[in-house]
């Protein structure tokens, strides 16, 4: 049986270190979905990208709301789905790291470092307008 989630199951769920399919419009009205690394921090998520040379900054110079899944590969099926309009923010290298070493300590220290010389990286800081969940592992 479904049940949505409570918020400290939310925020258990997804302080795990999953991929995000991160949801924009492109300027012709396409949905373009990619997978991201994200963090999940005090009810909002932050993610990263650059503005000049990945499609996720031109998409949301357009259209600058997103939709956000975040979901469990094992059973019993559980998910996230958020929608929101991110703010856009100038890097961080303590962001860059919170977000990128969940997925690896070293890798993401490296990362975040080559990062910072991007002149196009920012952040985005999305507080959830709506949010829904499911859990089909809790009982009625």
């Amino acid at each position: 049986m479904s049940d949505a989630m409570t918020p400290e199951a939310i925020d258990a769920f997804l302080h795990e270190p999953r991929l995000c399919a991160f949801a924009t419009v492109d300027v012709e009205g396409n949905a373009r979905v990619r997978p991201l690394w994200y963090l999940w921090q005090n009810g909002e998520f932050w993610f990263t990208t650059r503005t000049a040379v990945r499609h996720t900054g031109r998409d949301l110079r357009t259209h600058p709301r997103v939709a956000v899944s975040v979901a469990s590969e094992d059973r019993p099926y559980r998910a996230v789905v958020a929608h929101g309009t991110p703010a856009v923010l100038d890097k961080d290298l303590d962001m860059l790291l919170a977000i990128s070493t969940r997925y690896g300590e070293e890798s993401g220290r490296r990362w975040s470092q080559a990062s910072m010389t991007e002149a196009d990286r920012v952040l985005l800081r999305m507080r959830p307008d709506s949010l829904v969940t499911w859990d089909y592992g809790s009982s009625a």
